[in-house]
């Protein structure tokens, strides 16, 4: 039995994609295990269905503020390409309603927008739908944008990094 059988018994063992193979071996990885020790995010195992698998972030306390984000990411051709992830509502297996996004002031307000690409995507350089639709970004954000070498824990990082921020004020 392999570790990845022991860690996401659901999952089969054999005739996984290289890429799903990547995503467990990353969140497996020590740099993702300590954001979920520290409580920061994980992955809900029982809600991957290659490509899609669903990551939960934790924002700090405010006002009108869920405890927990969920994202819907979509890992295709992962780890060669990025990621792109919509929020989630987990109950209805469905995007989260608009009204319940995370609201602030800044980047927190341009990388929730709920008015671009139909609230499909992060309008994030570090989301692979919005870096495809900006040509100029990978300029104007180095060091955001996905790079093949990077894991899961790139995105979860900058994303969570803006609900850490001042300039969140809950949904």
């Amino acid at each position: 039995m392999s570790r990845y059988t022991l860690l996401y018994p659901h999952m089969p063992d054999s005739g996984i994609s290289l890429s799903e193979e990547c995503l467990l071996e990353h969140i497996a990885a020590p740099l993702f295990q300590d954001g979920v020790a520290h409580g920061w995010w994980d992955v809900l195992p029982a809600t991957v269905e290659w490509p899609y698998a669903v990551f939960w972030l934790a924002p700090p306390a405010r006002p009108n503020s869920p405890d927990r984000y969920y994202l819907r990411v979509h890992l295709h051709d992962y780890p060669n390409k990025g990621p792109t992830a919509t929020l989630w509502d987990l109950e209805r297996r469905t995007k989260l309603e608009l009204s319940k996004w995370p609201k602030g002031n800044n980047d927190v307000a341009m990388v929730f927008r709920t008015d671009w690409n139909n609230a499909d995507a992060l309008y994030a350089p570090w989301d692979r739908i919005a870096m495809d639709n900006h040509g100029d970004w990978p300029m104007k954000h180095p060091g955001r944008g996905w790079k093949p070498s990077y894991t899961i824990v790139h995105y979860l990082r900058h994303t969570r990094e803006l609900l850490d921020s001042e300039d969140y004020h809950g949904c």
